[in-house]
């Protein structure tokens, strides 16, 4: 399990006093980030894109909140995706319930690429 910690920021709050929909992604796609950059490096070494994302809202995050912490675990590496399941933690709650696959990409390509058996090992 990685832990990534984030500082909320104000534009993450909306009129109804608390973190607004739309900055969820954002901080799951942070947390996915920091992960990978643990576990096989940066995007410049291992670059990916996002084709598909859940998201289930638990509870509100309310103003003031200055700090969430996601929590990222690996839970399948495909032939050329990566599964994750997410949390996004304030208060010591989960507020909210994240899947979401990556797959490894190749620029020239502009296609998925196989997971080599390094990175794999790496990621397992």
């Amino acid at each position: 399990m990685h832990e990534h910690r984030i500082q909320t920021r104000w534009s993450d709050f909306d009129s109804l006093g608390h973190v607004t929909a739309s900055a969820y992604p954002v901080f799951l796609d942070e947390a996915r980030d920091a992960c990978l950059t643990a576990h096989v490096g940066g995007f410049a070494q291992f670059p990916s894109v996002l084709v598909h994302l859940s998201l289930d809202y638990r509870r509100e995050i309310p103003y003031p909140t200055a700090e969430i912490m996601v929590r990222s675990r690996i839970a399948e590496v495909g032939r050329t995706s990566i599964t994750f399941e997410q949390e996004v933690v304030a208060g010591g709650e989960v507020r909210a319930t994240s899947r979401s696959v990556l797959v490894a990409w190749d620029a020239d390509a502009r296609a998925a690429r196989a997971i080599t058996d390094d990175e794999r090992a790496k990621l397992g």
